[in-house]
């Protein structure tokens, strides 16, 4: 089975950095990006992505990846794909909500690295 990520973050940089950071782990990955949790939603929601493993962005306008985790509880999407946490933020409230949440697997501070992925087993 191909490995399928969805990367959410409301930095187009960081989208592009992140993306480059996993074609050069492995170049058989599939990428898709969402540059909010809206569309992220809408993307699960619609069956257009259906990924084995999802990088989201805490610090995002609109919808938070916390508000996005809460608003992805009340659809229809089985979550059968790991999600990880991808945020440059050091607040401790974070971590700790991150941990709280029995569908997080990992908390991963920016940048994304090949070890950080290493770690996760993409």
């Amino acid at each position: 089975m191909p490995k399928v990520v969805l990367l959410v973050d409301d930095n187009p940089i960081d989208l592009m950095i992140n993306e480059k950071t996993l074609q050069r782990y492995d170049d058989s990955v599939v990428i898709f990006k969402a540059n909010s949790g809206e569309q992220a939603l809408e993307m699960l929601k619609s069956g257009a992505c259906n990924p084995t493993c999802l990088l989201l962005d805490i610090k995002m306008p609109t919808m938070n990846g916390f508000e996005f985790l809460d608003a992805l509880a009340q659809t229809e999407v089985e979550v059968k794909f790991g999600i990880h946490m991808l945020s440059s933020s050091i607040d401790p409230s974070d971590l700790q909500q991150a941990e709280e949440r029995e569908v997080v697997r990992s908390y991963i501070e920016k940048p994304l690295s090949a070890a950080k992925l290493e770690k996760i087993k993409l």
